[in-house]
This record gives C-alpha cells, sequence and structure tokens, in this order.
C-alpha cells in the first residue's frame, strides 16, 4: 500500500473540482489505487414513495477484479427491502459503514459475497443537508481493516464530491432556468451587437433603446418598447465604463392576456360553485343542466344564447336545457345519433359558422325544422360553438354556446372554458351511473355478482309458501391453503355458477359471505320439493373442481327452514341457520331441517362450551382414568392408555373441543397430566391424538417440550392415531412429517383402530408406526364363542399376519370374553386390552 496520504489525494480532489462529474472515474481510480483496495464506486440514494433505492453510478476496478458496474442487482436497490436498513440509518445521521464482511448481520452478506468482496468503508455524500449518494472502496483479497485516516481521507474526498456536485447543479439550475423562463433575456456589448438571446427572446427586433443604460452604468433603466416592458442595465467594469448591456423583457400582451384568462377562470369558479351548492341542496334534476348552462353562459360573455341535449335511454337526444330559446318546443324535437348533430363528429369543443348550420338545417325533416325555427333555434346563429360529453368512451350529451353577431366570437379561452363546463356535465352522468352502480354494489356480491344478504333478506320479506336453504361448503379452506386465495376465488365462481344451474328459474341464490350461500325457494308446493332441490344442490357441489392445478372433492352441508306465518326474514334465517349446524354435527355433506329442539340443543352446547374453555383456562375439572395394555401370555400389563374425563362423557366433549378449535389445548392438558403421573405406576403410556392436533407444526416441539419438563425419556410415550388423521392428500402428508419427527424424537407412534380407515397395503408399509391397534369392532364381530371359519375371524387373523410381516406388535382391543381371549391367543396374538381385565379407572 502506497504511504498516506500522498500525493493521490491532493490529485482526486483537484479532478473533481476541476472536471467536475466528468472527472469522477479518474478520481475513482485515485482513491482506490491510493487506500490500496480492489474496488471504488459511487452510488446515488433516491426516496420515492418512502422507499430509499441505491444505483452504482461510477466505478474503478483493480486488473483481475471483476467489475460491478453492469450488475442488474445494483440498480434501483431498495435499501430496507434488501437488508441494508442500517446502511441507511448511518447514512442519514452522517456516519460510514466499514469493517469486514464476516462480521455483518446476516442479511448483509450475500449480496457483498457475491461481489467477492471481503471488507470495505463507505461514507455518505451530503448536498446541503439533503443525502444524495454513498462514496465507498471494497478489498476483495483481504479481510483488512481502515484507520482513522483513511476514513478521514474518504470521508474529506466525498464533502470535494458534494461541492462538485452542488456547483454543477447550480450551473445545469441556471442554465435551465434561462432557457424555459418566458422572459426575453438579451446581452448586447456596447456597439449594440447581440452577445446572447434566450429562446423566448430569439427573433425579436433588435430596436432597444440601449443609450440610455450606457450612459448611466449600473443603474436600472426601464422602457417599454416591442410590446414588452424592459429593464436594460449597463454592467460597469473596473474603469466604470459599460462592459456589456443585459436586458430583461416581459411581454404584457401574455400578462393582460393572463388576467383576461384569471378573471373568466374566476368566474367559472364562482358560477360552478353555485351549481354545487344546488347540486347539494336539491340533488340530481333536469334543472341542474339549466343550471350548467347558465354559468357557462356567465362565464363565457361571447354566448348570446346555448341548450343542452342529452342521449337517454330510447338512443336518441333530447333537449333538456335551453337559454334564449323556447326549451318547450324544443322538447318535441328528437335526434337520433346517427344524424350531424355533431357535425363532424368531433370529441372536443369546435366552433362551427353559419355555413356550418347551414348544413346540419339542410338534412332536417320539416317538422323538425319548424319547430326548431319557431323556437329560435337556428335563427340568426353566426357561430355556434360545440362541446360533446363523453362518459365511458360513449358520447353521452351536447352544450352548445350561440353567438348572433361574429363567426369568430369564440376563440381558444372560450373553447377551452365550454370544455371545462362541458366535463362538469359529464361528471354530473357519471355520478347518475355511479349511484346505479352502487346500489347495485349494496345488493351484489363483488366476487360472484350474486345477490348478497341484504337483497336476499329483502326478498325474504315478500316470500310465501318458500323456504330458506343455508349453505356451508365442506373442505373448502383447503383450497385456500394449498392452492391460494385466487384459486379460492376461482372455486368460489365455478360453484357459483353449479349452484345457479341446480335451482328452479324461480329460485334466488345469494352470497351470505366466505363459502357460505343461501337460496330462496319460492312457490313451493310441500316440503319435499325443498329436499329435491336440496339434493340437487349436494350433488352439483360433490363433482370434481379443478382449480390451481388441483382437482378438488367438496361437499356441502345445507340447512333448511321453511317459511311460516308470523316469522320475520331474521328468524327464518336463523332457523336455517341452526338446520345448518345439526348438518354439520352429524357430518357434514347432508341436507337438514329445522327443530324446535335445535335452539335448546343449541343454548345447552353454548353453555357446556363456555364451561369447557373456563376449565382449560383454569387448568382445572379434567382427570385421567387408565386402560391397561396386557400381555397375554402372563395377563400382567406392559402399558396403560390414558383416557381423559370431563364433567360429560368423551363422546360430547372431545368433537366439542374439535369444532371450537379448542382439542390443542385439551390434548396438551391430557399429555401433561399423563406425564406427571407416569412416575406413579412406572409403565409406557399410550395418549390419543386428534387429527387436528398433528397438523399443528408446533406439536412435537411441544410433546418435546414437555418430556423434557417432566423428565422424562420419549420411549415412556405411545401416541395413538387414527388412519383418518394419515389421508393421502396434502394435509395427510404433514400429519405424517410430524408423526416423522416424533419418531426420530424416541417417541413411539400406534395405528389406532386399524382396519376402519383409508390405509392401503402399500401405504402401510411406509406408515411411520411402532404397532398397530386392531380395532374392536373386528374383535367383537368374532362372537361368543368365536366361529374360526367365519369373515370376522379371516380378517382378524390376516391383520396379525400382516402386522408380523411388516414386524409390527399388534394390540387386539375390545376383548371382553374368555373364549374371544383363548382364541386370539391361539392365532398368535401376544398382546390385548379390554373390559375382560376391568373398566379404565383413576389409579390408586
Amino acid at each position: 500500500m502506497e504511504d498516506l496520504p500522498g500525493g493521490w489525494y491532493l490529485e482526486a480532489a483537484l479532478t473533481l473540482l476541476e472536471k467536475g462529474t466528468g472527472g469522477l472515474e479518474e478520481a475513482l481510480a485515485r482513491l482506490g489505487q491510493g487506500l490500496g483496495v480492489d474496488r471504488a464506486y459511487l452510488f446515488r440514494l433516491e426516496a420515492q414513495e418512502g422507499v430509499w433505492y441505491a444505483t452504482q453510478l461510477s466505478e474503478w476496478a483493480r486488473g483481475g477484479v471483476e467489475a460491478q458496474i453492469h450488475n442488474p442487482l445494483l440498480r434501483r436497490l431498495p435499501l430496507v427491502e434488501a437488508g441494508y436498513g442500517r446502511w441507511l440509518a448511518h447514512f442519514l445521521e452522517g456516519r460510514t459503514i466499514q469493517g469486514k464482511v464476516a462480521s455483518f448481520p446476516p442479511e448483509e452478506r450475500p449480496l457483498l459475497e457475491a461481489q467477492d468482496i471481503q471488507a470495505l468503508l463507505v461514507t455518505p455524500v451530503f448536498l446541503g443537508e439533503r443525502l444524495w449518494g454513498f462514496l465507498g472502496v471494497d478489498a476483495c483479497r483481504e479481510a483488512r481493516s481502515f484507520t482513522e485516516e483513511e476514513v478521514g481521507l474518504l470521508k474529506g474526498l466525498a464533502r470535494v464530491l458534494a461541492l462538485s456536485l452542488d456547483l454543477l447543479e447550480r450551473v445545469r439550475h441556471l442554465e435551465e432556468v434561462l432557457e424555459k423562463t418566458p422572459l426575453y433575456v438579451l446581452r448586447f456589448n456596447p456597439q449594440g451587437e447581440l452577445l446572447y438571446a434566450n429562446p423566448a427572446a430569439r427573433g425579436l427586433p433588435l430596436a432597444l433603446p440601449l443609450k440610455a443604460a450606457l450612459e448611466a452604468p449600473g443603474e436600472a433603466v426601464r422602457v417599454h418598447t416591442l410590446g414588452a416592458e424592459w429593464t436594460l442595465l449597463a454592467i460597469p467594469g473596473p474603469g466604470g465604463e459599460a462592459l456589456e448591456v443585459l436586458a430583461l423583457g416581459l411581454d404584457t400582451r401574455e400578462r393582460e392576456e393572463a388576467e383576461r384568462r384569471e378573471a373568466l377562470w374566476q368566474a367559472f369558479r364562482i358560477n360552478l360553485l353555485r351549481v354545487y351548492e344546488t347540486l347539494m341542496t336539491e340533488g340530481l334534476s333536469e334543472s341542474v343542466y339549466g343550471l350548467i348552462l347558465e354559468a357557462a353562459m356567465a362565464s363565457i360573455p361571447a354566448a348570446q344564447a346555448g341548450s343542452v341535449t342529452v342521449l337517454k335511454e330510447d338512443g336518441y337526444y333530447h333537449f333538456v336545457a335551453a337559454k334564449g330559446y323556447d326549451l318547450k318546443a324544443l322538447r318535441q324535437v328528437r335526434l337520433g345519433p346517427e344524424e350531424p348533430l355533431s357535425l363532424t363528429g368531433h370529441r372536443q369543443a369546435q366552433v362551427f359558422t353559419q355555413k356550418d348550420l347551414g348544413r346540419f338545417n339542410a338534412r332536417l325533416d320539416p317538422k323538425r325544422r319548424k319547430i326548431m325555427e319557431e323556437a329560435g333555434r337556428v335563427r340568426e346563429i353566426r357561430s355556434i360553438l360545440s362541446v360533446p360529453v363523453f362518459l365511458s368512451g360513449e358520447r353521452k350529451a351536447f352544450l352548445y354556446l350561440d353567438n348572433f353577431e361574429r363567426e369568430d366570437a369564440f376563440g381558444p379561452l372560450e373553447v377551452e372554458l365550454a370544455q371545462a363546463f362541458a366535463s362538469q356535465l359529464g361528471l354530473l352522468l357519471r355520478r347518475l351511473e355511479l349511484e346505479g352502480r352502487v346500489r347495485h354494489m349494496a345488493y351484489h356480491d363483488p366476487l360472484t355478482g350474486l345477490p348478497n344478504r341484504l337483497f336476499f333478506l329483502e326478498k325474504l320479506a315478500y316470500t310465501k309458501r318458500g323456504a330458506v336453504l343455508y349453505l356451508d361448503l365442506d373442505g373448502f379452506k383447503l383450497v385456500n391453503d394449498l392452492s391460494g386465495h385466487g384459486a379460492g376465488d376461482e372455486a368460489l365462481l365455478a360453484l357459483s355458477a353449479r349452484l345457479q344451474g341446480a335451482v328452479r328459474p324461480r329460485d334466488l341464490v345469494a352470497r351470505q359471505g366466505g363459502d357460505e350461500f343461501l337460496v330462496l325457494l319460492n312457490d313451493l308446493k310441500g316440503p319435499e320439493e325443498a329436499v329435491a332441490v336440496a339434493e340437487r344442490l349436494l350433488e352439483v357441489v360433490r363433482l370434481p373442481l379443478p382449480v390451481g392445478g388441483r382437482v378438488y372433492h367438496l361437499s356441502v352441508s345445507i340447512g333448511i327452514a321453511l317459511v311460516e306465518e308470523g316469522l320475520g326474514p331474521g328468524e327464518v334465517l336463523k332457523r336455517a341457520d341452526l338446520a345448518l349446524y345439526r348438518a354439520k354435527t352429524e357430518g357434514k355433506d347432508r341436507i337438514a331441517f329445522y327443530e324446535e329442539a335445535l335452539q335448546e340443543k343449541l343454548r345447552e352446547e353454548l353453555e357446556l362450551l363456555e364451561a369447557l374453555r373456563a376449565d382449560l383456562e383454569a387448568q382445572r375439572g379434567f382427570w385421567l382414568v387408565y386402560q391397561a395394555i396386557v400381555d397375554l401370555e402372563k395377563g400382567t400389563p406392559v402399558a396403560l392408555e390414558a383416557l381423559l374425563r370431563w364433567r360429560v362423557p368423551p363422546g360430547v366433549f372431545i368433537p366439542l373441543a374439535e369444532r371450537h378449535r379448542l382439542i390443542g389445548p385439551l390434548g396438551e392438558m391430557a399429555l401433561r397430566l399423563a406425564l406427571e403421573e407416569q412416575p406413579r405406576h412406572g409403565l409406557p403410556v399410550h395418549l390419543n391424538v386428534s387429527p387436528l392436533e398433528l397438523l399443528d407444526p408446533g406439536y412435537p416441539g411441544r410433546v418435546a417440550e414437555m418430556l423434557e419438563e417432566a423428565g422424562l425419556p420419549p420411549e415412556v410415550l405411545a401416541l395413538e392415531v387414527t388412519e383418518t388423521a394419515l389421508t393421502p392428500d396434502e394435509r395427510g402428508r404433514d400429519a405424517l412429517r410430524h408423526l416423522e419427527i416424533l419418531r426420530t424424537l424416541g417417541v413411539r407412534v400406534y395405528l389406532d383402530d386399524f382396519g376402519s380407515g383409508y390405509s392401503s397395503l402399500e401405504r402401510l408399509a411406509f406408515l411411520p408406526v411402532d404397532g398397530l391397534k386392531l380395532g374392536q369392532r373386528f374383535t367383537q364381530a368374532l362372537g361368543t364363542p368365536p366361529d374360526p371359519e367365519g369373515p370376522a375371524a379371516r380378517v382378524v387373523a390376516a391383520v396379525l399376519a400382516l402386522a408380523q410381516a411388516l414386524g409390527l406388535p399388534a394390540v387386539a382391543e375390545g376383548i371382553e370374553d374368555a373364549r374371544v381371549l383363548a382364541y386370539l391367543k391361539s392365532l398368535g396374538f401376544r398382546l390385548g386390552q379390554g373390559f375382560f381385565w376391568g373398566r379404565p379407572g383413576v389409579l390408586s
């Protein structure tokens, strides 16, 4: 490395001051060589809509080191979003970023390491108080450090660069001002020869009275000539004589025109405000068009009469406002869109003369021409300002302003103002259209276009001899989870079309929200007709649904409530909702009718749910009972299955917890109790796991944490899962992955109630399980005494043979009789469970 500071710093600084940004590459080369680094560079920083972007502007790279100036990642790099929020914070505080890349935060390193940077030093560049960019150097061959002196030199060079950039911006700004200003800017030598003229002054005559300014150098002389006001100033030299004359001129005609424009626009604003005030107090009506016309004529003095025509639903233009004419007579006239109403089909405001109007008159039929003549519409008009009004690309109306004296009565300003008034007409029409759309939006679902709940309830209020079907899609969440909400919307659109196609023409399908729909059946002959429609709805929803690259098989649960005299729409809908609840609790994909008992049943369930929530939160009211898993040869327990108990039977509170997303806390409660009590009996403990628990990504971690808290080895715990938790789909694959994690920890897994689910022989060979439990329905089907030739005996023998072939222990559940026990032992079962050894009980 060269000695510091050496001559390189002064050379780099002078290069920037002398050449500005034109010497940037040369200065970077001197910087990089002087500091002995591998790259030197300059980045521009810009904030757009609250996001700071960095873009590399210039770079020097040592030979053999890959340059990054063309790296696309270094163009408009969003600093904070790319992980460089620390850099931005330092820069805004005027601080440097330096050091070895290996010590940087993890989010910063990938992009730096991809450029082979081992160490770097960067410092912000400020123009005044504004952060403009940053200047930096990279070390690619070694992870070096930078001294305070090197940091100071880089900061100093950044300040020199800022001075150069600031000077360049000021010069460019002055040049831009002179080139763009509407003022005339001229420079003359004392002999009157032109030295400079800005674009506004080029082409002007040069007959300016310079003599008065030359006689008084340094004093401003004001004159009015060439249609402008001039300020002349002779610039004095060292001896007092004039070196040159600066002339600044302002075109007064433009100012006067501007003043006229401002006066007219001010009148426009005042008159328009009056229109809006009327609109707010009186609402939309044809009288507003007349007010618009009056305001336009008041703002455009050349308009001596006028009218407004509007395209109505019958496809014709009708006169809706007139000033200076008989509107009552004009209302008898309607003009078709193909007629030359606009004379040339123009899209912007345009002026037409008496000759143009004559051609229009000649094409009218005698009857309409007579009406218009009697109304004064075509008499003595010398010029007409015609302004079409467009809405969504369609010509919806015309504003006409007439003058009876001059063909040139309407100039560019008048055309501009008339166009502005026509725009207000367009806004009024747009508002009318939007009000219609808003009404549609208020009563329709934005995704499917179906009527919404509000529309449905209004129709239901007038329905007699009808029924309400409340539909809830089963398994729809899976579509959103696997294919995204875009695919979910696509599925809802497809299902909406199916539902509409399955009902009768006089029925109404509406979207309640989410994956719920409502169907209003009108003019029912009896409940059986409602059932027929509901069954068709079940069938169309069951059809395969291809969306998002997958094919889904959904179903729907339907609650039905009949319309009864004296029941309000809300009450009928509530009954249908209760019936839907019954359909879902009974297994989904089915129909259920409202019954009076449902109300009481729902109230009881809600009370039970609140009690379950309260006891779970307080960790009280739960206990375990145990049923032994027995060695059939010895008759002694080898493990205990823990069964959670509460104030109501498990068949009541466990489905309740699953329906209301409490199964996770309930499962944790059972596991915690089982692990706390395990040391009292010293046997491995089996525990049932809900499929919903297995789908939780955090479940394996919680099991491991609770084992560690209890101080127990994983081998004491066996989790029993049903085949329904391991379905061959995405959810089943998630459950399998979590079971594999648990088995890796040392927890054993048993497939419970085997034979009642989805497992094929092929899948069973690859399931992560340590044993099988034969479902008690098979054991009980053996009979008493067992029939060795019966079908149940053959199934039980096959399950045992399968387990033995896979090397898995098999537990026969539901043993209640000595003869069944003897038969199972003769088959080769080594483990069993059932009431033969006693009912489940608490630990003594």
